[in-house]
């Protein structure tokens, strides 16, 4: 079990930022570890199960960790199908759900309220003295974290830097930001060991019988 108190001290380790006078402020940092699980969680979401939603004027208001849904019940036990659009057609009423601008909507108005199980980004600490937070991430998964979080932490610098030397890249003059290869190379290994942990094999395509 890892608290927020714990990472922070073991990111700040990591880009040798222990010292009394701190390069990087608890909040900086906090920032990018809330950016560094968002885009994780794009590519490892959490699973919410039969999340009770309520029908306002037709529509759910979608929570707010929503990523997409897995499947939808109304009444519960009921799995309503996905809305198909055909270019042409008309709406009619049936056993179907859509989303659109952060809402569900049923196709039939006689439904109830559904149960919506969905995937959701994991949950992220309230502030950066929220010390006692317990990262949703696992240990095994930590380190993607936290180079996310030190990539962007160097791409602050390089701003920074090329900022006080007038670096501008493709100028002609100084284009040489000695920092730029670093974050670079860091977001390509964090992008390198995602894809190592996303399982692939063969995709069987099969027709159903008659």
């Amino acid at each position: 079990m890892t608290t927020w108190a714990d990472f922070l001290s073991e990111l700040r380790a990591d880009l040798q930022d222990t010292s009394s006078v701190k390069r990087w402020s608890d909040q900086t940092l906090y920032l990018y570890t809330k950016d560094a699980i968002r885009d994780y969680s794009t590519w490892f979401p959490k699973r919410v199960d039969q999340y009770a939603m309520t029908l306002v004027n037709g529509a759910c208001a979608l929570p707010l960790n929503f990523i997409g849904a897995i499947h939808v019940e109304a009444p519960q036990g009921t799995f309503l199908q996905p809305r198909r659009e055909i270019p042409g057609s008309k709406l009619r009423t049936g056993k179907y759900y859509f989303i659109e601008g952060g809402n569900l909507y049923l196709g039939d108005p006689a439904l109830a309220d559904p149960l919506l199980t969905y995937l959701a980004s994991r949950e992220v600490p309230a502030s950066e003295t929220d010390d006692t937070f317990v990262m949703e991430v696992s240990d095994a998964d930590l380190e993607l974290i936290r180079l996310y979080a030190k990539g962007k932490a160097y791409e602050q610098l390089r701003s920074k830097q090329a900022s006080l030397d007038r670096f501008k890249l493709g100028s002609g003059g100084r284009d040489d930001n000695p920092v730029a290869p670093e974050v670079e190379d860091l977001m390509a290994v964090y992008h390198g060991k995602i894809a190592e942990r996303i399982p692939g094999g063969n995709i069987e395509l099969y027709r159903t019988g008659r």
